[in-house]
Order: structure tokens, then sequence, then C-alpha cells
């Protein structure tokens, strides 16, 4: 009899448990209703202000001329460009030519794809120095490939923002430029850092052996690893000699993936920004699904994992160094002035890998390409070799005086002319934060993007004739360049502290292994040769960029045994 006073009561909760999930249904469905309707016009609104904006800029730039290359009605040039990525600064190249400032068009409903490609002088010298504080690094708001870079680099003093872009009105960065500015003095350059460069050439020249195909540029970035290790972070290491290179290694795949990644998928990033949250935006679960199922970018994130392990055992080593306060590298300076500067681990870290990328990827660039115009140059190899000879005789060590342009016209016209053609930084840039007036009367509207191209500038003929062929005299007698007409190492107030180390580390290098060897390009390479898709322009031997090697073949020039090549180098040399 039990049975039928139970029914009732389970039925009845039963029926309350339908109806209370019914009604939550309903909830969730009229949830999502409100949610779709919302989301709908608040991308719409997103989509609509950016057309407008956008129109606005296009019409304040109206007047400049658009680079010569085919346009899409909604696209613009955003499908020429990403055709052509793998030969960029060719494409640059061709757009601009003949055009000292050409305006490129992104889609037509993005105000931030816009911009300028800029090669006169002076409205370079307007945007880098007249009108410093209204121009700044992009934001990675705006910019989907600064994204990725300031995931690489962090805040530090390549990356940092100034002026009215900054919201600290760039005071973070002028606290490192003047903490780094400390290292780079003329006294420093004659006593430890040109010991440094010279240890560290002639370990690179004992490495090598006559008729035996090697990779120069592997080389050069050991190089110069090796040095600014010492010189930046007071650490000893003989990267050149073979000893564990992980730290360079994953430097380098995080530049190239964060590029590549950043690049390749400029396009999808167009398309999902405007969707609503939590799918859109740069931070949004669009991109965030881009970034899980992409191998490069999970590439990239184990290479940082790797670096930023590597540079906190670099920074917590340094601030246990019982001789801290007599320590001289940068990194010591740093760390001394962590608690007025404020500076956190993580802050440090960045430091550290915007200085590598300032003072070792640009010097290993720089010599790859020397050593490339002198082998497939061998008369204009046999003159340098001769000055070196003359001015460095009996295998004499370089000095700071005896590389000066007086003393060594030939290799410092070759540097320089290098420079022109190769470009370490073949192009760069800042995005406007206040409206500006450029000198020829143009309007530059807030948001819009300021390329200046070194690597088109030194190839335009109408400023260098026969810009293609390799001519020394164009530099001599060496007249340095105004900054704003040349510029690679930039211009104005973030002009590169550590352009004059640079050029006198390439100088020894190039001095110290001419001493004894020429080169001649690996058969087979010629039609190989190509640049990098990173910041800084390494050479390649694929136009499809997926091999990084320079393979040269040295040949003696004397008896090595009768040198300081013995098979056992003396320690200043290993050190």
């Amino acid at each position: 009899y039990l049975q039928p006073l139970g029914v009732p009561h389970a039925r009845g909760t039963a029926a309350m448990a339908r109806g209370e999930l019914l009604r939550l249904r309903a909830l969730l469905r009229s949830g999502f209703r409100v949610y779709c309707v919302a989301a709908l016009a608040h991308a719409l609104g997103r989509f609509l202000r950016s057309c407008l904006a956008a129109r606005r800029q296009r019409w304040l730039l109206r007047d400049v001329p658009s680079i010569k290359c085919p346009s899409h009605r909604f696209f613009g040039h955003l499908p020429d460009l990403i055709t052509n990525l793998k030969r960029l600064h060719h494409w640059r190249e061709e757009t601009v030519r003949g055009l000292p400032v050409a305006k490129f068009l992104g889609p037509c409903w993005s105000a931030d794809a816009c911009g300028l490609f800029v090669k006169d002088p002076i409205v370079i010298r307007h945007f880098l120095k007249d009108a410093f504080d209204k121009y700044s690094k992009f934001s990675p708001e705006r910019d989907f490939v600064v994204r990725y870079m300031n995931q690489f680099l962090g805040n530090g003093i390549f990356t940092a923002m100034h002026g009215e872009g900054a919201s600290d009105k760039g005071e973070h960065w002028q606290r490192e430029r003047k903490t780094a500015s400390m290292i780079f003095s003329r006294k420093n350059f004659k006593t430890g850092m040109h010991e440094i460069f010279i240890a560290k050439a002639k370990r690179l020249s004992c490495l090598l052996n006559a008729g035996e195909t090697t990779d120069m540029q592997l080389h050069f970035f050991n190089f110069t690893m090796d040095s600014i290790m010492k010189i930046l972070f007071g650490v000893t290491s003989d990267q050149l000699g073979g000893e564990d290179n992980t730290y360079a290694k994953n430097y380098d795949i995080a530049h190239r993936c964060f590029f590549e990644f950043g690049a390749s998928n400029l396009g999808v990033y167009e398309a999902v920004r405007f969707l609503p949250w939590p799918f859109g935006g740069s931070g949004g679960l669009a991109v965030q699904a881009m970034q899980w199922f992409s191998p490069v970018y999970q590439e990239f994130r184990k290479s940082l994992r790797a670096l930023d392990t590597e540079s906190f055992r670099l920074i917590e080593a340094c601030r246990a160094d019982p001789k801290l306060a007599e320590r001289a590298d940068l990194l010591a300076l740093f760390v001394q002035s962590e608690d007025e500067q404020k500076l956190t681990t993580k802050g440090l870290r960045d430091t550290v890998l915007n200085f590598i990328i300032a003072g070792r990827d640009t010097t290993a660039c720089l010599l790859s390409w020397m050593f490339y115009i002198l082998a497939t140059h061998p008369d204009l190899q046999r003159r340098i070799t001769e000055e070196v000879d003359q001015t460095q005789p009996g295998g004499a060590e370089p000095t700071f005086d005896s590389l000066k342009p007086e003393k060594v016209p030939l290799l410092h016209a070759l540097l320089y002319e290098t420079l022109r053609l190769y470009p370490p930084v073949p192009f760069d840039g800042k995005e406007c934060y206040a409206a500006d007036v450029l000198p020829d009367g143009t309007h530059v509207p807030v948001g819009t993007a300021m390329i200046f191209l070194p690597y088109a500038m030194g190839r335009d003929p109408d400023v260098w004739p026969d810009p293609e062929v390799v001519r020394l005299e164009r530099w001599i007698p060496f007249s340095a360049p105004a900054q704003h007409e040349f510029p690679v190492f930039q211009a104005g107030p973030r002009y590169c502290l550590g352009a004059e180390m640079a050029v006198f580390e390439a100088k020894v290098a190039a001095a110290i292994i001419l001493q004894d060897w020429t080169f001649t390009l690996a058969p087979g390479e010629a039609e190989k040769i190509h640049y990098a898709a990173t910041l800084t322009m390494s050479v390649c031997n694929s136009k499809e960029q997926d091999s990084h090697n320079l393979w040269l073949i040295p040949e003696p020039r004397r008896n090595l045994s009768d040198s300081w090549h013995v098979t056992d180098p003396p320690s200043s040399v290993r050190s």
C-alpha cells in the first residue's frame, strides 16, 4: 500500500524538473538572441566606424599618388603584397620607383591598413626628427605583425614607444637609451671592444680550412653573438668553436616564425577582426584558434620559452655576481639601476633580447653581404686585400686609427656600398599619433603608417646612377651621408646607438679575415641567393626563403703556419 503514496510525489517532482528545464532553455534562447542582435550591432558599428575612418583617411591622402601595382576594389593593394611576400623588398622598390612618397591602400574598411611609403629625405627627416613626438612605434592593437614582434622582444629599447604614442610620453624609452649610451663610448671602442673583436675575428679565421666549402653567414652570426655576449652581458662564449648555441638557434627560430606567422595571416586577421566578443579582435577566440592550429606559431612559442629560460639565467647570474659593482657590461649597468628604473626580471629580459637583435643580427647581416660581394667580385676583392696588406703590414692587428676611412678607403667604401645595396634593416616605420602636415602640405591623419625604405632608396637611379652596380668610388673620398638621406641606422633621436660600433666591428672582422683568406662563391649558389623574410635582412640561398646559408670557399693567401693560425690558438683568441 506504500506505492500509491510515492507515485504522485515522484510525478510532481519530474514535472517540476521538466518545467525548470524548459524555462532554462527558453532563457538561453532569449539570451542567445539578445547576444546575436547585440553582437551584430556591435560588429556592424565597428565596421561602419572603420569604413568612415578609412574613407576620411583616403580623402586626406587623395593627392598622394598610389604605389604602382594592381589594386583590388575592396582589398586595395593587400592581395598583391601577399602574393609578393617572398620578394617583399623587390616589390616595394618596384612599386615606388620614381615616387618620392606613395600611398599603400589596404582593405576599404580598414583605416589601419593605409599608409605611406617614403623615399623623400625631407619627409623622412620630418617624421623621424622634426615632428618626432607625433610619430612612434606601431601599436600591437593596430598592426598584426607588431603584436607578435612584441611577444618576441617585449618592451625594450627597440620596441618601446615615445611621444604621443606612449602612455608615459616616452620616459621608459629615454631611460633605456640613457643607460645603454654609457657603454657606446669612443674609449670603449679603443679598449675593451677592440680586444674582443680582434680575439673573436682571429678565432673565426682559425676555423677556416683551405678549399673547404663553409657557411660564412653562420660564422658571422656566431662571431657577433660571441662578441656581444661579452660586451653586453659579460659572458664568455665560444659558439664559433662549437659551444652549445641553443640560445642563438632559438632566437633565430623565434625571429623567423613571428614574422612568417604575422605576415602570412594578415588577410585572415582582416576578416576576423570585426567579429564580436569573444571571437573577434587581436586576442579573440578566432585568433587564438589560428595560433593553436599553426605549427609555425607553436614553434615560435617553444622557442620563446627557451629564450626566457636562458635570459632569466643570465639575469640571475648577474644579480648574484659579487663583483657586480665592478662590471661595465650593458646588463650589469641595467641591473645596477633596476631599482631606480623600477625594472622587473621581465623588463631586463626584454632588454637582453632587444640588444641581441640590435648588436648581433644587424652586424652579422652586414658582414654576410659584404663577403658575398667580395666573393662575386674578384677584382674588387684583390684591390681590398692589397689595401689591407698595406695598412696592416705583416698581419698587424687593426686598430681604431688604422681603420679610419682615410686609411682604408676601399674597405670603408665596400662597407657603405653593402649598406646601400643590402641594408640590415631594409624597411622601418612609424605610426602617426597626432594629426600632422608634411612639408609638401599633405595632411596626415592619425593612424597613418609612415614606412621609410632604405632598400628602395639605395637602388634609386635618380640618386645612385647604375644602382645595381657595386661601385666603391661612390664613397671615395668619404663624406658621411645625412642620416635622413641614408637612414640605414635610422635618423633623429632614435638614431642607432651602436652604429659606430657596428661599422668598427665589421671592419675589424673583415681586415683580420682578409689578411689570410680570399673567397669564391660555391658552385651553383649564385642563382639561389636571396634575402630572408625577417626584421633584419640576412642571406638566403633559396628563393623560397627556407634555407639560410652563405656557402663560400676560402683560399689561403699566405703560409698560415707562420701566423697565429695554429692548431691550438692562444687563450686570447679562444676567450
